[in-house]
C-alpha cells in the first residue's frame, strides 16, 4: 500500500502541487495520452484501487447490489460502502464522471441498436433481392397459349 511522509508541506506548496497536478490532467486530452500518465505515475496496486473504486460508483448507480458488486470485483463491503458514501454525500466528481460514462455508454448502445438495425435492413434487402432474382430465374416462358 502506498505511503504518504509524515512530514507536512506548507500550504502554499500543498495548494502549487495539487494545481499542477490537476492541470496536468486536465490538460490530457485522449484516453491514449491519460493511460500513458496514469501508468507512468501509478503503481499497479493504485491503479486497480482507483479503476475499482469509478467501477464500484457506477455499479452502484446502475442499482447493482452490494454482493453482487462484491462478487464481480472481488472488492470489500466496507469499500463499497465508502464509495457509496462519498457518491451520496460528496460525490461531485464521481458524478461527473459516471454522468460521461454512463452517457458514452447509452450512445454506443444507441449505435449498437442503429447499427444492428442497419444491419437487419440490408439484409432484409439483400434477400429481398435475391428472392426477385431467383423467381425471375425460375420462371416458367409464357407461350402462345397462356
Amino acid at each position: 500500500m502506498s505511503q504518504v511522509s509524515r512530514r507536512t508541506l506548507s500550504k502554499n506548496v500543498e495548494k502549487k502541487m495539487y494545481s499542477i497536478f490537476f492541470n496536468a490532467l486536465a490538460r490530457l486530452s485522449n484516453p491514449s495520452d491519460i493511460q500513458d500518465f496514469i501508468l507512468d505515475l501509478l503503481g499497479p496496486a493504485e491503479q486497480t484501487m482507483l479503476a475499482k473504486r469509478l467501477a464500484i460508483a457506477v455499479l452502484l448507480v446502475k442499482g447493482y447490489q452490494y454482493e453482487t458488486i462484491k462478487d464481480i470485483l472481488k472488492v470489500s463491503q466496507e469499500t463499497i460502502a465508502r464509495v457509496n458514501m462519498m457518491l451520496n454525500f460528496r460525490g461531485k466528481g464521481y458524478n461527473i464522471a459516471i454522468k460521461r460514462v454512463l452517457r458514452e455508454e447509452k450512445l454506443e448502445d444507441l449505435f449498437k441498436v442503429i447499427g444492428d438495425s442497419a444491419v437487419g435492413i440490408l439484409l432484409e434487402s439483400s434477400i429481398k433481392r435475391s428472392l426477385r432474382r431467383e423467381r425471375k430465374r425460375t420462371r416458367k416462358p409464357k407461350t402462345a397459349l397462356g
